[in-house]
């Protein structure tokens, strides 16, 4: 399987006052810098950045950089349907062929989510059952191969073919829904312009039209992994308060 993070980035901040939240320094740099430390090596660098602001800042990360083709800030949605086109129309695959057919998968996370788990991705594609490929060349449009083998203590959903995330937001809380930490088949792109254009904004809403794995992260070290940051306060803290 080739799968590419998207890291979504294109948010109008508007609990923090309209800043460009991923942009904002937590521990001594940007949200951002964190989210890809993590997501980064998951898929040997292969990366895209939803952003409809400062896109020359993010630029400088060294991955590419997309605009919503919808005006406006359109939510996540948007973000996620510039990043399926992209893949499905780029160039930039091994060979120089574009993956228009086959298996790929994009790795859809927050920019402002800094404690991401490190094994996002195995966990969420192992709960679909998917098999090993070779190796699609090397380096940031390189590919990824997964071995397909179970996470620990979950099971394969072969009828599925996208996975989302259930998780903490701070130590103790209950397990919730996490739509900005999922795996989506990007089979699925006429069907999310289709939902766009009938006015769906809602990530889970139309998660949940397609053939979903719901994956729980509940080991000890998930505890806070998919807290996010929503004001200046959260920014001074090493970890999400109980």
């Amino acid at each position: 399987m080739r799968v590419t993070a998207l890291v979504l980035c294109g948010g109008r901040g508007s609990r923090m006052g309209g800043v460009d939240k991923p942009l904002e320094l937590f521990q001594g740099r940007p949200l951002v810098h964190h989210v890809l430390e993590r997501i980064a090596p998951q898929v040997q660098g292969r990366v895209v950045i939803s952003a409809n602001r400062h896109q020359a800042v993010y630029e400088r990360l060294g991955y590419p950089v997309l605009a919503d083709s919808l005006s406006d800030f359109q939510g996540p949605l948007a973000g996620l349907l510039a990043g399926m086109t992209f893949l499905r129309t780029s160039q930039a695959h091994a060979g120089g062929t574009a993956a228009v057919g086959g298996d790929e998968w994009v790795l859809c996370v927050s920019g402002d989510s800094p404690w991401l788990p490190v094994d996002l991705l195995q966990r969420l594609a192992a709960a679909l059952g998917v098999g090993s490929s070779a190796m699609l060349g090397s380096g940031a449009w390189g590919g990824h191969a997964l071995s397909g083998s179970p996470a620990s203590g979950g099971a394969r959903d072969t009828s599925s073919d996208s996975a989302m995330a259930w998780g903490r937001e701070a130590p103790g809380a209950p397990l919730r829904s996490q739509p900005l930490a999922s795996l989506i088949h990007t089979r699925h792109l006429p069907a999310l312009s289709d939902a766009l254009a009938r006015g769906e904004r809602r990530v889970e809403a139309w998660l949940r039209t397609l053939p979903l794995a719901e994956v729980p992260f509940d080991r000890p070290q998930d505890d806070h992994a998919f807290a996010n940051i929503n004001d200046r306060s959260q920014l001074e803290r090493p970890h999400p308060a109980p």
